[in-house]
C-alpha cells in the first residue's frame, strides 16, 4: 500500500515542493478518488502493470491511478490510460532510453475506437492542441507517471537538451476515416469495435499546409518533403512516422482511390534522402556507429525501414487543407511503436503480451 500522507498546508504547494507535478497544480490523490480510477478498471491496486527492468521499478495499478488522479483523468479514462501505460512499458518500446534521452521525446498516445469518442476525446479541430479534458489529462496522466514512479524528469533521470511542450502531453484521437479506408485498430487486426492505445517516442509535430493542390501526388509530395527534412534526427536513419491527414487531404487520397498501402509505399519511396542532401544541410554521415548505414541501389537513405513503419490516421477539423506529420525520437534500433486493446477486468491480460504481439501485422 502507498504511504498515506496528511497534508495541513497547500497540497498544490506541497507537491510541488516534492517535485511530483510537471510544473502544473495538480488534483490531490486521496484515497475515494485513487479507488474510483481502480474500480474502472477492475484491477487490484497491487497489480503490477509493467517495469523498467534497467531501473529496477515495477508501475502498479495503484500508482498508476495516484498518477490519473493527479492528472486530471476521469475514472471513466482510466482504461486508456492503462493501455498506454501498458503499451510503454513493453520491451520494443524501450521507456527506459526515450525517457531520458538528450533527444527529448515526448510518449504521443495514439487512440482509434469507439471508447474514444465515448469519453469525450477530441479527433477534429484542434486535434493536437489545448481545451480538451480527455485528451490532455491522459496524456498527462502517463507522463506523471514517467517522472513520478520512473524517474523521468528535470535533474534526474530525464536529460532532454531542449524538449517539447509534448511531453506534458500528446494524447489524441483519430476520427475513423471514409469507408474506402479502414480506421488504423482494423488496420493493425483488431476489431471495428476494440479500442485501441498505440505509443510512440516522437518528436514535436509539424504542421502540414497544402491548401490548393487536388491531386494526390501533390498532397503526397507535400509530406514527402517534410518527412526528408535533414534536421530530424530520424532522417536517413530508418525510423517510423505517424501522419495525421486531415479532411481536404484525405479526401483528395481517398476520391483518388490511393488505398493506404500505395500511400504508405509513395511516401516510403519518396522519403529517401541522399548523401548529398544530407551533406548540404551540413549533416555529417556518421562511421562506425550504429546509424552507420550502406545507401540502397538508389544511392539514398531510407527515413523510413519499410512502408509499413508509416501510420496513417485521419483526424483534423475541415479548414483550408491542414494536415500534420509526427517523425519518430529516433530510429526504430533504439524504439518502436506498441500498440494495446483497452481491456477492463477480466480481459486485462490482453495487455500483458509479449513482443511478439506488441507490433501487430497490418491488413491489406
Amino acid at each position: 500500500m502507498t504511504e498515506l500522507l496528511t497534508i495541513d498546508d497547500d497540497t498544490d504547494e506541497y507537491f510541488f515542493s516534492r517535485n511530483w507535478t510537471d510544473g502544473l497544480p495538480v488534483v490531490a490523490p486521496t484515497v475515494d478518488k485513487v479507488n474510483k480510477m481502480l474500480e474502472a478498471v477492475q484491477l487490484e491496486s497491487s497489480v503490477v502493470l509493467g517495469e523498467v527492468a534497467e531501473r529496477s521499478r515495477q508501475l502498479t495499478a495503484e500508482k498508476a491511478a495516484i498518477n490519473a488522479v493527479m492528472a486530471g483523468c476521469k475514472p471513466e479514462y482510466f482504461p486508456i490510460v492503462v493501455a498506454a501505460l501498458s503499451a510503454m512499458l513493453d520491451p520494443a518500446f524501450n521507456a527506459h532510453t526515450v525517457l531520458t534521452s538528450t533527444g527529448g521525446a515526448a510518449t504521443c498516445v495514439l487512440v482509434s475506437g469507439p471508447m474514444a469518442s465515448e469519453i469525450g476525446m477530441r479527433s477534429k479541430h484542434n486535434v493536437l492542441g489545448a481545451g480538451n479534458r480527455a485528451n490532455l489529462t491522459i496524456g498527462r496522466a502517463v507522463r506523471l507517471v514517467a517522472a513520478n514512479v520512473f524517474g523521468a524528469r528535470t535533474g534526474d533521470m530525464d536529460g532532454s537538451s531542449i524538449g517539447h511542450p509534448g511531453k506534458i502531453s500528446m494524447c489524441f484521437a483519430e476520427d475513423d476515416p471514409e469507408e474506402f479506408w479502414l480506421p488504423l485498430r482494423t488496420e493493425l487486426g483488431y476489431s471495428i469495435n476494440d479500442t485501441t492505445v498505440t505509443v510512440f517516442g516522437s518528436e514535436g509535430p509539424r504542421q502540414v499546409a497544402n491548401h490548393l493542390n487536388q491531386d494526390p501526388v501533390g498532397i503526397l509530395n507535400t509530406f514527402a518533403t517534410a518527412m526528408r527534412c535533414p534536421s530530424t534526427f530520424s532522417v536517413g536513419k530508418g525510423g517510423e512516422v505517424i501522419i495525421i491527414l486531415g479532411p481536404e487531404h484525405s479526401s483528395v487520397l481517398i476520391d483518388g482511390r490511393w488505398s493506404r498501402d500505395r500511400v504508405r509505399e509513395y511516401l516510403a519511396e519518396h522519403s529517401r534522402i541522399s548523401p548529398q542532401e544530407l551533406n548540404d544541410a551540413g549533416i555529417l554521415l556518421e562511421h562506425g556507429s550504429q546509424h552507420d548505414k550502406g545507401v540502397g541501389a538508389d544511392g539514398k537513405f531510407a527515413t523510413v525501414p519499410s512502408p509499413q513503419d508509416i501510420y496513417i490516421v485521419t483526424a483534423g477539423g475541415a479548414g483550408a487543407g491542414w494536415s500534420a506529420y509526427i517523425p519518430s525520437w529516433a530510429p526504430k534500433i533504439h524504439s518502436r511503436a506498441v500498440t494495446r486493446k483497452v481491456s477492463i477486468g477480466g480481459n486485462m491480460a490482453d495487455l500483458f503480451c509479449d513482443d511478439a504481439c506488441a507490433i501487430p501485422q497490418r491488413n491489406g
